[in-house]
């Protein structure tokens, strides 16, 4: 039915968070913070309230790399260097690569089937491909499309045009599959592509897995 599969990276295929912990920990620990649940909580709000910005068209990707930062510190009465900070969470960020379960037993599977793997992510293009590269799966993918190369993230309508016009094929042969309601589900459906939510919410998607093994079911 599907002959092109269109892959989410984090929180799909790789864990972003476990990267994303320790990157955050190095910012805080560069201005004397110790890390706690509770400083944690913050920056996630703060990080997650750009994020849904830039989805609804009202910030720029480059604007939130280093507001969030700067947002964060100023809640503890601290003026610092956004740009600074965004370099050290780079850094960090660049190096992680864990994936999540079976994302290797899945692309394993789905390279033996008549299908055409994509990758399909929001995020810096250097970091996407390194951090693909490390964790060993970027060979598994024939098309990479990175919303920072294309000029448009996940949901706008462009970042799924660009992709359909570089793989030729109907929408209705596409499988869009992530964890995100908003970018993945919500924008692969306005483009007519049929959506698989990854996750533990209930979700209008045309199918739902909790772990992507359940992806043979499908595919």
């Amino acid at each position: 039915m599907y002959t092109h599969l269109f892959f989410d990276l984090d929180h799909t295929l790789l864990d972003f968070e476990s990267g994303e912990h320790l990157a955050i920990q190095k910012v805080f620990e560069s201005e004397g913070l110790v890390m706690t649940s509770d400083l944690l909580n913050q920056y996630q709000t703060i990080n997650k309230g750009l994020w849904q910005a830039l989805e609804r068209g009202e910030i720029e990707r480059d604007a939130i790399l280093t507001q969030r930062f700067n947002d964060f510190f100023q809640l503890h009465q601290m003026a610092v260097d956004g740009t600074a900070k965004e370099q050290i969470f780079r850094n960090e960020i660049n190096n992680s690569h864990h994936l999540m379960p079976h994302a290797i037993e899945i692309l394993e599977y789905l390279k033996h089937k008549p299908v055409t793997l994509c990758s399909a992510t929001n995020g810096v293009y250097a970091t996407q491909m390194k951090r693909m590269k490390d964790a060993g799966i970027d060979d598994y993918f024939s098309y990479h499309f990175i919303s920072e190369e294309i000029g448009y993230s996940k949901p706008h309508p462009e970042f799924f045009a660009h992709a359909l016009a570089a793989v030729d094929v109907e929408p209705s042969r596409i499988l869009m599959i992530g964890d995100s309601i908003t970018s993945d589900i919500a924008g692969a459906r306005q483009a007519g592509i049929d959506t698989c939510y990854f996750g533990e919410q209930e979700v209008d998607a045309t199918y739902t897995i909790h772990q992507l093994l359940e992806l043979k079911h499908i595919v």
